[in-house]
């Protein structure tokens, strides 16, 4: 089952140890998913703010897929 989070601090935290963060866009907001070994973790964020997000974690070389 996965958890949704709602500080995005604790989901960075979650997302620069994932083995792989999926991406889902939707017309509102954009779904990050981090794939540990024992959970799911997601988080809903503005595009804007997901878009930081996701070239902080490119830059530490993780995993990103677009579903």
């Amino acid at each position: 089952m996965p958890k949704e989070v709602f500080l995005l601090e604790l989901w960075r935290q979650y997302g620069e140890k994932a083995e792989e963060v999926r991406v889902k866009r939707y017309p509102e907001y954009v779904k990050l998913k981090a794939r540990l070994s024992g959970y799911l973790y997601t988080i809903k964020l503005p595009p804007e703010k997901a878009e930081q997000v996701l070239s902080e974690l490119k830059a530490k070389n993780v995993k990103i897929e677009e579903v």
